[in-house]
């Protein structure tokens, strides 16, 4: 800011500012675009396309000598006197306006935009209409802020604060009203209320942690495999079903991606932190808590018939409606630019993902609705710290009843949920039966191995078969006669081929071997059966390949 008093009348100009938030904008898009091309240049293999980082360099550029321009850097940005004010940065052809055309002044926000907005009065001869080619109302001209820090802004209304009560303007001065304080006072109140809102950052802590713990025990960056998220105490109606009530609970701290648990995360640290501050910590909990268990529940109907459900999202639906109840509930109470920026961020959010959940596969959106049914109903219970003594008076009583009423909900729509279609821990089984296999197959090839360069004799080999690998197929015959599968499954040919390849080559560890006299060569006491096993073990491996190859060819396509 500069006052400059040679004029015939005070000004004071005001200058872009380095802390504004279309500079905060430009460093994190060049940030942005530093990560992005970096990475992959670190990361590929001779695949990285300089064409496209040369595009996105271009592009950023582009974006960054806009957002420059409308800082007008080096110039005055503003200038406020006596009598008006005037800015290039004001939309449309007027760059500058007299006080005694205008009847109201506010700070205010438009979009998240920081805004100043005059309304001229009806002798400017302007029409109050918005053009529908511009945007532009030249009844209503703003001007966009966001070239300007906090402090800035705030010394620009207390400046045309200043110079319209020493106006002289008679009776009808401007009308001034500082939308943005009253939204900074109203932040700063909630606030007190939880200076740190321990509960969400831990909330997120854990997820994060359980994520990263994951990755050391098998789980993808990527995607995860379905058997170790069941393992983990992933949400499945045929498991839960068997009494595991506690998966709906373990289920909600369990994600299959880095993008799965970022974006919830993401979700829960923009509502998570209003709602805990709005509601206290152990409402919120019984919040977060009560939608994600009621999300476990109602998937259980749905996706969890057949798959195994996991992730925050519920119980950040939950929060999300919270927060959409509570702004409802309370808006005549609130300041205007945080109702309206909070209720529209908070439904966006919420239509959007829905709307996603609906279009794309592998989506629980079951739980998703369920978990904002469970959110704005216990939202509409639970009393608010907006007025801390009905807050005081309401707490126990309401709590407790959106305690009962979250418990009985939940247990009644588990009750009611139809039988589980797909049996996941009979798919554990058969994963775990297939991998077991798969690890006696290879080591009875090293075995092989080791037998014809000499390392191991035919006799050791021979008595390994029953003591080592008999065993061994025997655990996986016993994995495989609990797998089970739909019978529309792909895999059921597998498992068929699997269990019976088991079975015979069971038999053909176990058979007792004998030494002919003159030669130390070990063969089966049966060899007429011996022979049988070998000839139907070659049949079905035949049969099991062709049936793999089929299945990878049709997940090609």
């Amino acid at each position: 800011m500069e006052i400059d008093q040679s004029s015939a009348q005070p000004q004071e100009h005001f200058y872009a500012s380095k802390r504004s938030a279309i500079n905060l904008t430009r460093l994190g898009l060049w940030g942005g675009v530093a990560i992005a091309v970096a990475v992959p240049a670190a990361t590929s293999k001779g695949g990285f396309s300089w064409f496209v980082a040369l595009f996105m360099l271009v592009f950023t550029g582009l974006m960054d000598w806009f957002l420059r321009k409308q800082m007008h850097s080096g110039k005055v940005f503003a200038t406020v006197d006596a009598s008006g004010i005037a800015s290039p940065a004001f939309g449309g052809k007027s760059k500058r306006y007299e006080w005694k055309d205008v009847s109201e002044v506010a700070l205010t926000k438009v979009q998240n935009a920081p805004m100043l907005q005059l309304v001229l009065k009806s002798s400017a001869g302007r029409l109050d209409k918005r053009n529908f080619w511009t945007g532009n109302n030249t009844a209503r001209p703003m001007l966009n802020l966001s070239a300007l820090d906090q402090t800035a802004q705030e010394n620009l209304f207390r400046a045309i604060q200043e110079h319209v009560h020493s106006g002289g303007f008679g009776d009808t001065p401007p009308k001034l009203e500082n939308q943005l304080t009253q939204e900074k006072e109203f932040q700063n109140r909630l606030k007190s209320f939880a200076p740190i809102p321990w509960l969400t950052y831990g909330l997120i802590a854990i997820n994060a942690g359980v994520w990263l713990a994951s990755l050391m025990y098998g789980a993808g960056i990527a995607a995860s495999p379905s058997d170790l998220l069941l393992r983990w105490g992933g949400n499945a109606a045929s498991e839960v079903q068997r009494g595991e009530w506690w998966r709906m609970v373990s289920a909600m701290f369990l994600h299959s991606g880095l993008m799965h648990v970022a974006l919830n995360m993401l979700g829960l640290y923009s509502v998570g932190i209003t709602v805990e501050r709005i509601y206290g910590h152990r409402l919120f909990a019984l919040i977060y808590l009560g939608s994600g268990l009621f999300g476990s529940a109602l998937s259980l109907h749905f996706s969890a018939q057949k798959a195994v459900s996991v992730g925050a999202s519920g119980a950040v639906f939950g929060v999300a409606g919270a927060l959409l109840v509570a702004m409802l509930q309370h808006r005549n109470q609130l300041p205007k630019t945080l109702g309206k920026q909070t209720l529209g961020s908070a439904a966006f959010f919420i239509f959007y993902s829905l709307g996603q959940g609906f279009s794309k596969p592998g989506i629980d959106n079951a739980a998703h609705v369920g978990g904002l049914l469970a959110g704005c109903l216990l939202a509409y219970i639970l009393p608010e710290r907006f007025d801390l003594e009905k807050y005081v008076r309401n707490y126990t009583s309401r709590a407790l009843t959106g305690l009962l009423i979250a418990v009985s909900a939940t247990a009644g729509l588990v009750s009611i949920a139809p039988a589980a279609q797909v049996d996941q821990r009979g798919g554990l089984f058969f994963a775990d039966g297939m991998r077991t296999m798969n690890d006696a197959l290879q080591a009875m090839k090293r075995e092989a191995e080791q037998v014809k360069a000499g390392k191991i004799s035919e006799r050791e080999s021979d008595e390994r078969s029953r003591t080592v690998f008999a065993p061994m197929m025997r655990d996986v015959v016993t994995a495989l006669s609990k797998a089970q599968l739909p019978s529309s499954d792909p895999l059921q040919p597998v498992l068929s081929d699997a269990k019976r390849m088991s079975e015979l080559l069971v038999e053909s560890f176990a058979m007792e071997s004998v030494v002919q006299e003159g030669s130390n060569k070990p063969v089966p006491v049966d060899p007429q059966r011996s022979a049988e096993i070998e000839k139907e073990i070659l049949e079905v491996f035949k049969h099991f390949e062709m049936v793999s190859t089929d299945l990878k060819i049709s997940k090609k396509h």
